[in-house]
């Protein structure tokens, strides 16, 4: 994680701004209850702004509270920004909300791993917003920041709390709704090292910071008369050889996407809620195996689910026409009873989606062969047959006891059906007593 005095992260500017507010930043913390009170540690900073042709005099940096308390909110609950205050957000815009650049951020300041009650997060990490395009679906969540760049984003984020604190404790006046522990409002001549403005904007993308490719920022555009909505990610850095293991400690993930934590609505009215996540398991992914998958036809198969995941039920297509579904992922048992080459499919559902694993091919039922004449040359029994399968293996065994079990049989010859499909073998077991034989494969 970088700090202050860790400059060689940064190009020159970037020391110089950190270095004053490293020393800004502890004068401010020393009188919290008169000028914005910015930590370090978990801050939810919400940042309001209007660039261009529609530029304010002020921005408005809020802290809406630790993110812990975000994180900690029960999945599927809402809450409303109880100390967000609308009527500086009135006295910002006075010609109204249209237009309004917002976002939500977070990060701690400190080059280890910090520690709560949701446990230990990577030095790095990262909370931000994506702004919506359509507000009932959620954005897709961008891939973790690399630990190269994930420190460059981070001290920005940090930036924006110094530089608010900074503001905050040289406004001239008393605090008021415009300034005070929670918020404050940024007069655009304190730029550029202070405000808002000259981090957000610092990557030269619209509403981003360095080292991202995308937005953080929502903009209510020139008509805000239905609320907007921004999607909140958690953005841990991601493992990186050389670098070491960076675990989420919601997720337990090591690499992957972002972590969706849940979303943001800002109202016509100047007011925010915030709408935890609902927690979805992710989809159940297929898997099994099956044996024998190959053999004569009538061919019985057992198969064995190895899918993983949280799964309400099993359908098993064997690729002849039959299907069963099942509640359990017990093994289920299956008779082909022509020959042929089945492709055989396992669908899995659950609470968080349907997976199917495909097997194409998988079960080879070959014709059942027999022994079809029987001749006598010599004093030798001669036996053949057609129908084969072109080079499987096949047995011929004997028994004086037809009713022993199969194990129970001599084999007396062991080969492969030749390439015409057909097989021979001459008896030459000695003896008097009567005799059967069978043939098998393999």
């Amino acid at each position: 994680m970088v700090t202050p005095t860790m400059r060689t992260f940064f190009p020159q500017r970037w020391g110089l701004k950190f270095g004053l507010l490293a020393l800004l930043f502890l004068s401010a913390m020393a009188d919290a209850q008169t000028y914005f009170n910015y930590t370090g540690y978990g801050d939810m900073l919400a940042g309001f702004r209007k660039t261009g042709a529609h530029a304010e005099t002020t921005e408005i940096v809020a802290n809406l509270g630790n993110v812990t308390n975000f994180l900690l909110l029960p999945a599927g609950n809402t809450m409303t920004i109880s100390n967000f205050n609308t009527t500086a957000l009135t006295n910002m815009c006075p010609d109204g909300f249209n237009y309004l650049q917002w976002s939500v951020f977070s990060t701690f300041n400190t080059q280890y791993p910090w520690t709560n009650a949701l446990g230990v997060f990577p030095d790095g990490t990262v909370w931000y917003t994506v702004a919506r395009t359509n507000v009932n679906v959620q954005t897709t969540p961008v891939n973790r920041f690399t630990p190269a760049s994930a420190p460059l984003i981070a001290s920005q984020l940090f930036g924006v709390g110094g530089g608010a604190s900074y503001v905050s404790q040289n406004l001239v006046g008393p605090t008021n709704v415009n300034n005070n522990t929670m918020l404050v409002a940024e007069p655009i001549s304190f730029g550029p090292n202070f405000i808002l403005d000259a981090y957000i904007g610092d990557n030269g993308d619209f509403g981003g910071y360095g080292g991202m490719n995308f937005s953080v920022e929502n903009n209510t555009s020139n008509s805000f008369t239905a609320p907007v909505v921004s999607d909140f990610y958690q953005n841990v850095p991601t493992s990186k050889a050389g670098y070491g293991i960076y675990t989420d400690p919601i997720t337990g993930l090591t690499n992957g996407p972002a972590y969706y934590v849940g979303y943001f609505t800002l109202y016509p009215s100047g007011s925010i809620t915030f709408t935890r996540a609902t927690v979805t398991p992710p989809a159940p992914v297929a898997d099994f195996s099956g044996a024998p998958t190959s053999g004569f036809a009538p061919l019985q198969v057992t198969f064995t689910d190895a899918s993983t995941g949280t799964i309400t039920n099993w359908i098993w297509s064997y690729g002849d026409g039959q299907s069963v579904t099942n509640t359990s992922n017990i093994s289920v048992n299956h008779s082909y009873a022509a020959a042929g080459t089945y492709t055989v499919t396992l669908t899995v559902n659950g609470p968080g989606g349907t997976n199917a694993k495909v097997q194409s091919s998988y079960v080879v039922a070959s014709p059942t062969p027999t022994i079809a004449t029987v001749a006598l040359s010599s004093g030798n029994l001669v036996f053949s047959g057609s129908n084969c399968p072109v080079g499987v293996q096949y047995r011929i065994l004997t028994s004086t006891n037809v009713a022993l079990p199969l194990a129970s049989w001599q084999p007396v010859k062991t080969n492969t059906f030749l390439g015409n499909g057909t097989f021979n073998y001459t008896n030459s077991t000695a003896g008097s007593q009567a005799a059967f034989f069978r043939l098998v494969s393999p």
